[in-house]
């Protein structure tokens, strides 16, 4: 178990981290109260974003342990390990029944951390096709959406901006029931029923 200078060792480098991408940000002048800052991603032809706050920290997939799990739905790419801790990768897309796509070679894994409907502290890694980037843009360009986009995902968008960039809701992706794994047969093999571990 860390010891609590080293856990505060680590909690300084996230943050250090996290003033460097903010320190990336474009510098327009958007009026207080109305700045979203987004960490966006891209899979496939879709770009996402997620509240920056959220995002502990970003990471080359490449360079991190991961593996496949058996018995879990089609979107989870598989775990990494961070830092010591094992987390589930998470594709967006094939969450919201995007079809299925090779992985990246410039895959690379962002460590979110939020809160579910229940009051409950989750992390999960969210897989990107490429480099996350750090935007602000003004609260106001995030619409409701009017273009053709599944039923499902508009159940945990907050939104879509003008250059087609999805806003993620990251409260209600984590609360949905989904990132519960059932009791199923593949092949011959039988598993258990178990949560995917988002556990803080």
């Amino acid at each position: 178990m860390m010891n609590a200078q080293s856990e505060a060792g680590k909690d300084r480098q996230i943050m250090e981290a996290r003033a460097r991408l903010l320190a990336r940000l474009p510098e327009e002048d958007i009026a207080a109260g109305e700045t979203l800052h987004l960490q966006s991603f891209l899979l496939g032809k879709e770009r996402y974003g997620v509240d920056i706050e959220l995002v502990r920290e970003t990471q080359p997939l490449g360079s991190q342990k991961w593996a496949a799990v058996p018995c879990t739905p089609d979107f989870i790419k598989g775990a990494v390990n961070i830092r010591g801790r094992i987390y589930p990768i998470m594709d967006v897309a094939r969450f919201f029944g995007l079809p299925a796509r090779p992985l990246s070679e410039t895959a690379h894994v962002l460590l979110v951390r939020g809160v579910n409907s229940e009051g409950e502290v989750m992390e999960i890694s969210l897989l990107a096709d490429e480099l996350p980037q750090a935007i602000r843009f003004s609260q106001n360009d995030v619409k409701a959406s009017t273009v053709a986009i599944s039923a499902r995902a508009q159940e945990f968008i907050r939104g879509i901006t003008d250059d087609m960039l999805v806003v993620l809701d990251l409260k209600r992706l984590l609360s949905d029931p989904a990132l519960i794994v059932h009791e199923e047969e593949i092949g011959r093999a039988s598993c258990r029923e178990r949560s995917v571990d988002l556990g803080g």
